[in-house]
């Protein structure tokens, strides 16, 4: 019978990936005019993401102290500081697979940051507002909107640019949308109807390439907990441990290996690759 560590990183490997993989599926799903389904993205990337580098913590501390696991207070000191993890686990992956990129691009940087900040406090900005509360954060979807376009301006090229400038012109015309609508938009301000329309195309075609971002800054994660796992696998090896205390975790997070052509036509996210 496989002992109760494997078992417990079992639940917490699909956990993990389920919350990712719901994350990126809501995110293909967002509408400028459902800002809940923006928070759902939020709130399963930011608890995802953050259980997927504290699995990385604790496996490298397992391998860093003769299959010692760290206690509560060690795991607790990081609370969900999502972007101090990723330093900590970047630092593991620089002395394991140095090969591999660990540093953030700028987009990647902003996503970590906005969901660092999300987990730790502006996920409860709405309700701070309601009630008055005195604790300061920046509004998510805010946070999010500077996110949706630094990705327009990098992956959208200047030809699709062009034909967005150009299908807008001939909407605007032929509806005379020069007016103002009742609708807001992610920075908090109200839309004209043109910048709804703007809104709308960028959520609708950016989204994808934020999660292929996604998935290009935790896909390095996939290969060092296989190195984490084959490391604690010889030291129980040369303890004579016969059961084993880790599962095969990259097994279950292999949805992080798809290539990018894949990643940016993915509506629907799944652990199974």
């Amino acid at each position: 019978m496989l002992n109760d560590s494997f078992n417990q990183f079992m639940v917490e490997s699909y956990l993990t990936g389920s919350s990712i993989c719901g994350g990126l599926t809501a995110l293909r799903k967002c509408t400028p005019h459902d800002k809940g389904g923006f928070y759902s993205c939020f709130f399963q990337l930011s608890i995802g993401i953050e259980r997927l580098f504290k699995i990385v913590f604790i496996l490298n501390h397992m391998n860093e102290n003769d299959l010692n696991k760290p206690d509560f207070a060690t795991l607790k000191k990081f609370s969900h500081n999502i972007y101090e993890l990723h330093k900590n686990c970047s630092t593991y992956g620089l002395n394991h697979l140095p090969n591999f990129e660990w540093q953030l691009n700028w987009q990647q940087d902003l996503i970590l940051k906005m969901l660092s900040e999300f987990a730790e406090s502006s996920r409860y900005f709405n309700l701070n507002k309601i009630v008055k509360g005195k604790k300061e954060s920046t509004d998510p979807l805010v946070l999010w909107n500077e996110i949706l376009n630094s990705c327009f301006r990098k992956h959208i090229t200047d030809i699709r640019k062009t034909k967005l400038e150009n299908d807008l012109n001939l909407w605007a015309e032929k509806n005379n949308a020069y007016g103002y609508t009742w609708n807001k938009g992610l920075d908090g301000y109200v839309l004209s109807q043109i910048d709804e329309y703007i809104l709308t195309w960028k959520v609708n075609n950016v989204s994808s390439y934020i999660a292929y971002e996604i998935i290009d800054m935790l896909q390095p994660f996939y290969h060092l907990i296989s190195t984490l796992k084959d490391n604690i696998d010889n030291i129980e090896l040369s303890k004579g441990i016969k059961e084993p205390l880790v599962p095969y975790i990259h097994e279950i997070l292999v949805f992080l290996l798809v290539p990018k052509k894949i990643a940016l036509s993915r509506k629907t996210w799944s652990i199974r690759y």
